[in-house]
């Protein structure tokens, strides 16, 4: 077991490690205990704070490990002099030790609040209790010393932990206005924590619903830094279902008259979509133009909103049951074809889409099975190129030749085609001589 320097004690009482906390501290790798350790050495407190406290309590392995240090800033990088100076003025540094970044922070107060985001100023301080305080949520609010086996709790947050409750630090009409942010937070955490039937404490839950609005003063992409997690977390269509209820989503999506039943019933399906998948189906009602327009708002990057438009004109289509048809469409969505596929079923069983008049939820489910048992097709890639194209037929470079190309692309994946001379002889077959390139057939399935 790895020797601990004692480092400074704190001004709040500590308790005995709980066996959870236990295991967690005897699994701390060596690059962490040589930082704490490192810190003591120079007449220093050090604390493990934060989500990492909050997880070895349930026991689950923390995926980050912040510190907390009485030592401000300026000493902490005459010790850690290649350390990355992430919110300086907040007091935060990065410590790199092997492969490993800690965020350590020294303990501080908060001044006022004036953009419902981050403080206008901040107080060094030697209290870890006053530190704890400013924290977001009480299962947040929590540190360990290492050193001594102790850990810190003075705002209940095992407690709330035990009953599964998201409760803020004091007063929760002050902490959302601190920063509206942790509305969302809080959503998060419903979600994020690995266990079931958490809720948010009653006056949160009221504090939350009647500041939404503060959510629209926040940049778009610390929403969507947020949404994102909630979207991916594995109770996302119950946090999303709940965010409905509570119209955070009409601050965040900009819904004005939105008709909610049909949505809240697709939810409760409970089917495994992925955040793409369920972003569409949020915004089920807006068209191309205006999925558009809500990914520059959120600025998404061009990954997600090139996924999220093309998902939300797929799930629109009714793909034919023929095995040519099939394989184009596989081939064109690509591995998205059963998210989108699921997606087209929930908005049949809901009616959330006119599909004109089609109706047959049977219809998708089948589809799907198809495409289960559809054999990989036998090449990818096209077989042949431009050049051979235009030996063959003596086309010239240009509009026509790509049309042809593209038209031959799509016959040899319907049919599957493995060999140059199978396109040969269809080429043979087809009239392209004298027909208006313009009519020919695209790759694509509108």
């Amino acid at each position: 077991m790895t020797e601990y320097v004692l480092g400074n004690e704190s001004d709040v009482a500590g308790f005995p490690l709980t066996e959870n906390m236990s295991k967690f501290v005897d699994k701390l790798p060596i690059e962490l205990s040589n930082t704490i350790n490192k810190i003591s050495q120079n007449k220093g407190g050090v604390w493990i704070v934060g989500g990492a406290v909050r997880d070895a309590s349930m026991g689950f392995i923390p995926s980050d490990i912040d510190l907390a240090t009485d030592l401000r800033p300026e000493k902490l990088l005459s010790i850690f002099p290649d350390a990355i100076e992430t919110g300086l003025s907040f007091g935060t540094i990065t410590i790199k030790s092997g492969n490993y970044l800690f965020q350590t922070t020294t303990l501080r107060t908060d001044g006022v609040y004036l953009d419902n985001r981050r403080p206008e100023s901040v107080e060094w301080n030697l209290s870890l209790n006053e530190d704890l305080k400013r924290r977001d949520f009480t299962i947040n609010s929590m540190a360990i010393d290492v050193a001594r086996r102790l850990y810190y709790d003075p705002n209940n947050g095992i407690k709330d932990i035990e009953n599964k409750i998201i409760r803020c630090v004091g007063n929760p009409e002050k902490r959302i206005n601190e920063d509206a942010l942790r509305i969302l937070r809080a959503y998060r955490f419903l979600g994020q924590i690995n266990t079931n039937n958490w809720k948010l404490e009653d006056s949160l839950s009221k504090v939350i619903i009647n500041n939404s609005y503060l959510i629209g003063d926040l940049a778009k992409e610390r929403i969507w830094q947020e949404l994102i997690k909630i979207l991916n977390s594995k109770k996302s269509q119950e946090i999303i279902s709940l965010m409905i209820r509570d119209k955070i989503l009409n601050v965040i999506f900009g819904w004005k008259y939105v008709e909610t039943s049909k949505l809240l019933s697709a939810l409760d399906s409970k089917q495994d979509l992925d955040y793409i998948s369920l972003f569409v189906l949020v915004n089920y009602q807006l068209e191309k133009n205006s999925i558009i327009d809500l990914c520059k708002t959120l600025k998404l990057s061009k990954k997600d909103s090139k996924s999220i438009i093309f998902t939300s004109q797929m799930a629109r289509l009714i793909p034919q049951n023929d095995l040519r048809y099939l394989r184009l469409y596989r081939h064109l969505i690509g591995t998205r074809w059963r998210q989108i596929l699921s997606l087209s079923k929930i908005f049949d069983q809901h009616d959330m889409i006119d599909f004109h008049n089609f109706s047959k939820q049977s219809y998708f489910t089948k589809i799907i099975h198809e495409i289960e048992n559809l054999p990989p097709l036998e090449c990818q890639e096209q077989l042949i190129d431009g050049k051979w194209l235009m030996a063959t037929t003596n086309i010239e470079q240009g509009q026509k030749l790509g049309r042809l190309k593209e038209w031959l692309y799509r016959i040899q994946i319907e049919n599957d085609l493995k060999s140059i001379s199978e396109i040969e002889e269809i080429l043979a077959t087809l009239q392209w001589q004298n027909s208006d390139f313009n009519s020919w057939p695209r790759m694509s399935l509108e």
